[in-house]
């Protein structure tokens, strides 16, 4: 695979692709905003698209994907954020 399979998926919103955690982190709220309004069969899509991302570790991933179906996100926003520090581009 390579950056291009991350940066642009046809069957997702331009708004909702990222390649980094960083870039992920950046986006956050907006793509969270989008994700919500997405139907079920379209979430089930966007974990795939999340998890196969190659650019980061499982870890980054679950705290991705926990901070998309978290309710009250404001602490699970600011995990988020806070393991910026421990990312490394794979």
């Amino acid at each position: 695979m390579t950056d291009f399979d991350f940066t642009s998926c046809p069957f997702l919103k331009e708004q909702l692709c990222f390649l980094t955690y960083f870039d992920f982190c950046e986006n956050a709220k907006i793509i969270k905003f989008i994700y919500e309004g997405l139907e079920t069969n379209a979430k089930i899509f966007y974990k795939w698209y999340v998890y196969a991302n190659i650019h980061m570790n499982e870890y980054f991933k679950d705290k991705i994907w926990d901070y998309l179906n978290a309710e009250e996100d404001n602490e699970i926003y600011s995990d988020l954020i806070l393991s910026i520090s421990k990312y490394k581009v794979r």
